[in-house]
């Protein structure tokens, strides 16, 4: 079975953006790999008070979505995003019994940041794509590709004491670099959003260890980069950030919604008139897209807002959706692993480190795109959120038993 979780976890990130859908390959092989539990498991298989914790997590936001939808008589597809966060605990049960090979999971992960990265590149420049997609949305697409490179990062510290450890973290960086090109190839400002909160907690848990001038060298290298890639046209960066201004000036002075910017902040200041009278259950998805077009109609917010079936920001639309309970399992569901993760970033062995600083950014990534995107609301922000949290977490615990042996 070490076999099988191992070339599960390789897929779930080595094809997650080159091919449509391609996480959940290795996602649906963990959930149906779990039935062997139900007949077979490992001696050494236990769990414990923290691996409660992230399940417990998982299922609070599975059960609250799922109550509202039935308070709200959501039709059945609702229920699928949130069942997914349910489905990882089984997939989360498979991968502590059975831990997979780490090489399976950094190699499966520098592949596909690294084919992430191509494929954008390809659109970008060969296809002619002013914002490069994949086969799904540019926001979407960048998100993830951010995710896979700054996750690459986190295995430097396992990389480290590896035999071949240069060509790994060669390899790793590579990865590194395309991921977050892929990010910057889609023109997604609320993935570019994530780096530098990234950036900044790589640095505070490597400070120590790199030194200052190492540490100085980096930063003035990222530095470089970002200032070549804005004075450079073609990269989109220098227009991407200018128009994000100019949109956000036009909006506040004039109230200029037709605008991606203009648009978002009509939606969080429609979103903020609609909470009064419904902090507890909320309006339910249908019941918020109803009152916002009535809202429209009456004149009191823009119709550039009308075809948004979420408000373009995590917290805003759970409240707006689901009410406070809804608020508190997002919430809940990015707190949880992060905190379990950041008390393991000060272990004493390298490996156990880079899986729980991946779990950081992680979470820290997650949390950022909240701010401008629903993430949530979509399948592939489900899918690699959910397992990629068991896939670190399951790692990070069978290092952690490894080490205390």
């Amino acid at each position: 079975m070490v076999v099988f979780t191992s070339v599960a976890v390789f897929l779930f990130s080595a094809i997650a953006l080159v091919a449509a859908s391609g996480f959940s390959l290795g996602a649906a092989m963990l959930v149906f790999g779990s039935l062997v539990l139900l007949h077979r498991r490992p001696a050494s298989f236990r769990l414990e008070r923290p691996d409660y914790l992230l399940i417990a997590a998982l299922c609070v936001y599975f059960l609250i979505n799922a109550t509202a939808n039935l308070v709200h008589a959501a039709p059945a597809r609702e229920y699928d995003a949130p069942l997914r966060f349910a489905l990882a605990i089984p997939a989360l049960l498979l991968l502590i019994a059975y831990p997979p090979r780490a090489a399976a999971f950094w190699s499966g992960l520098t592949l596909g940041a690294i084919g992430a990265g191509l494929f954008a590149g390809w659109q970008f420049f060969v296809g002619g794509d002013m914002r490069a997609g994949g086969t799904t949305n540019p926001i979407q697409y960048g998100n993830i590709s951010m995710v896979l490179g700054v996750l690459c990062l986190c295995g430097l510290s396992w990389a480290a004491n590896r035999s071949h450890r240069l060509a790994w973290m060669a390899t790793l960086c590579a990865g590194a670099m395309l991921g977050i090109a892929g990010s910057l190839f889609t023109g997604s400002r609320g993935s570019w959003l994530a780096l530098p909160v990234c950036l900044s907690i790589l640095a505070i848990h490597h400070g120590g260890v790199l030194g200052k001038r190492l540490l100085r060298g980096g930063a003035i290298a990222v530095c470089a980069v970002f200032a070549v890639l804005w004075a450079v046209p073609q990269s989109g960066l220098k227009l991407r950030t200018q128009s994000a201004v100019v949109e956000a000036s036009d909006y506040l002075a004039n109230g200029n919604a037709d605008s991606s910017v203009g648009a978002r902040l009509e939606m969080w200041r429609t979103g903020v008139a609609m909470l009064p009278g419904h902090w507890l259950a909320g309006w339910g998805k249908q019941g918020m897209f109803d009152r916002k077009a009535e809202l429209v109609r009456q004149g009191l917010a823009a119709p550039s807002i009308e075809e948004h079936t979420h408000l373009h920001n995590e917290y805003l639309d759970a409240l707006v959706k689901r009410g406070l309970p809804g608020l508190l399992a997002v919430l809940l569901l990015y707190l949880a692993p992060l905190a379990l993760f950041a008390r393991r970033l000060k272990h004493g062995d390298g490996a156990v480190r880079g899986y729980a600083l991946g779990g950081t950014l992680l979470a820290a990534s997650y949390l950022t795109f909240g701010l401008t995107q629903a993430f949530l609301t979509h399948n592939n922000g489900v899918m690699i959120f959910a397992f990629m949290t068991v896939i670190l977490w399951a790692g990070l615990r069978a290092r952690e038993r490894l080490a205390a042996a």
